[in-house]
């Protein structure tokens, strides 16, 4: 029995349903988003792809959200949606609000693999099916810096995007291509493959993840403002950010991960503390200057953390009990 089995049996319904090898949703506007009206013991979707979050046994999302008065908004990408959590009851959003001294709910909308460009994008499209919005909370951040090291042709303008590269290969037009080559074989010239581009330096990564994300945050801000809605902007943290060696269980399930995949070779320079304190100033600093609060929850977590305390399922998303502890982090500083 494999460590991931053992200690976090519920990852095999995220990896059936919600991952890129899951039941992906192909949807204009967003790419993708998250299957509909899912039902298990694990993930509950409503009719549009959103997550439950719970609130003294009530059911909130999305679509389903009317009955209450006014909500608070979480929003983000897969640890907002919650995976690791081993129920709706155990994500981030449901654990606010169990954790929420005004007993409010708060709604999820948060979509798996989603950059800024995605998070905003969804936010516009549903936002009409809520009531009042009191607040909202970005807890965000570390997809537009793992992307940053795309190619400026993946990038674009708005940043790539999970599956960017699977999407623009799908969308090149065919037909050129033979032309050219042969053109080329007319001349006697074989075609040569464009030469990879360099890829940026970490500076370079934080400074347009910083740019892509604070100019997303400014549109929110005016969002936030015609609704009446509080809004602050949590950057994410990672386990490395948090501390250099975790739990036992943390330590097995990474390990694995490792063997497994790719992670730590690919974003492994990430991980490291001085790029979150690099990325967390440029960040503070354009937020202060459009007026919005900005919390880096990464030495709030490291200084309450104890050394066995079990808080990451992999990297990136928590546990159940690390959800709850985080929640109560979030509305200390909030």
């Amino acid at each position: 029995m494999t460590a991931r089995i053992k200690l976090t049996p519920q990852m095999a319904e995220y990896e059936q349903k919600f991952t890129d090898g899951g039941e992906v949703r192909w949807l204009p506007y967003l790419m993708y988003f998250h299957p509909t009206d899912h039902s298990s013991e694990v993930v509950n979707t409503d009719a549009s792809g959103f997550r439950y979050s719970e609130l003294l046994g009530i059911q909130y999302s999305v679509v389903n959200s009317r009955h209450a008065k006014s909500v608070r908004v979480l929003a983000g990408s897969s640890t907002v949606f919650g995976i690791g959590a081993s129920s709706d009851a155990w994500t981030l959003p449901s654990r606010l609000a169990e954790n929420d001294p005004d007993s409010k709910p708060w709604i999820n909308f948060g979509g798996r693999s989603f950059n800024s460009t995605q998070e905003l994008t969804l936010f516009t499209l549903y936002r009409h099916l809520l009531p009042k919005v009191d607040e909202i909370v970005l807890f965000s951040g570390f997809n537009n810096l793992g992307l940053a090291r795309q190619p400026q042709s993946s990038r674009g303008e708005h940043g790539a995007f999970f599956n960017c590269n699977q999407f623009f290969d799908a969308m090149r037009p065919e037909t050129q291509a033979p032309k050219r080559g042969m053109f080329r074989a007319l001349l006697g010239k074989e075609q040569e493959e464009p030469t990879p581009e360099p890829p940026p330096t970490m500076e370079e990564q934080i400074e347009y993840a910083a740019d892509l994300t604070l100019r997303h945050l400014d549109t929110w801000r005016a969002l936030a403002a015609d609704m009446g809605a509080k809004l602050t902007f949590i950057l994410q943290p990672l386990a490395g950010w948090v501390r250099e060696k975790g739990c036992d269980e943390e330590e097995q399930l990474f390990a694995e991960l490792d063997r497994a995949g790719s992670f730590s070779e690919v974003y492994g320079d990430i991980l490291q503390p001085s790029v979150c304190e690099a990325y967390a100033a440029r960040l503070r600093e354009g937020a202060q200057k459009m007026g919005v609060r900005f919390v880096n929850i990464t030495p709030l977590l490291s200084e309450a953390l104890r050394p066995e305390q079990w808080l990451f399922v992999d990297r990136i998303h928590f546990t159940d009990q690390g959800n709850d502890f985080v929640s109560k982090i979030i509305l200390d500083v909030l």
